[in-house]
């Protein structure tokens, strides 16, 4: 297994093993891993985005190769072109992931150095299009807020539910303390807030209240950077959401041993 980190929270009392490159967690002295909050709301339905998005990607591809490719054919040419289409989603999202690592890892880059006083790294000049996009989106959002970051990667570890999760930053944001999450997808999904809701709750366990918390998101096809800010009330609401996944979350596990 890859390299892990040892991480003590709460003054010392807790601390949790944390291995990077397969996102797991185990808590001290525990047998089983621990549970994440992305994995907890990974039990939201997503099929009713997912579905059309696929189905059209696949037609895209057969319309496009048949406008390239006249006809008669064989059934020894479409065969090959079927199977390739069928494929296209499964390339469309390694793709779009890998654009979203890097933007989320650049504005990582860009908390760390601003919180141990270096200075914000440069755009890599080879990046493609969608990349420079996302980093100028960030940037831009930086640049126009009053910005100090004092957490970046920060692992957090509910004692109450018993879930970890790692927290993208914590900043004080035109004088507030807030959370804040990157996303680089589609849009915000409701998923999303109750990752959000989730890493507040472990969090302000261990460290006292914040002013709210903030979802950045970075659209991959135009890089604009849009702020949904989500209060105390949205907070009360989804927590719950948060938690009811957790415990169908539980007990899936419990059942598929």
């Amino acid at each position: 297994m890859a390299d892990k980190q040892e991480v003590a929270l709460y003054q010392g009392t807790v601390k949790i093993t944390f291995w990077p490159d397969s996102h797991r967690y185990k808590l001290a002295g525990a047998k089983d891993y621990l549970i994440s909050a992305t994995a907890a709301t990974g039990i939201v339905d997503k099929s009713r985005f997912l579905i059309p998005w696929a189905v059209n990607l696949t037609a895209d591809y057969l319309r496009k190769w048949l406008e390239t490719n006249p006809s008669p054919y064989l059934p020894g040419q479409l065969l090959p072109v079927i199977d390739e289409a069928t494929k296209q989603h499964t390339l469309k999202k390694e793709e779009a992931a890998s654009i979203g690592d890097l933007v989320h890892a650049y504005a990582e880059s860009t908390a760390m150095a601003c919180i141990h006083g270096g200075e914000i790294p440069p755009i890599p000049e080879d990046a493609e299009p969608e990349l420079v996009a996302g980093i100028n989106a960030f940037l831009d959002w930086y640049i126009k807020n009053d910005v100090k970051f004092i957490h970046a990667e920060k692992i957090v570890y509910s004692r109450e539910h018993g879930y970890v999760g790692i927290v993208d930053a914590i900043a004080k944001v035109n004088g507030q303390t807030v959370l804040i999450d990157y996303k680089t997808s589609k849009a915000v999904y409701n998923e999303h807030r109750y990752q959000v809701a989730a890493y507040r709750q472990a969090y302000e366990e261990e460290h006292g209240k914040l002013d709210g918390a903030f979802i950045l998101h970075f659209s991959k096809d135009t890089g604009e950077c849009g702020v949904l800010e989500l209060t105390d009330e949205d907070h009360a609401k989804d927590l719950p959401a948060f938690l009811a996944c957790l415990a169908l979350k539980k007990r899936e596990k419990e059942l598929n041993k």
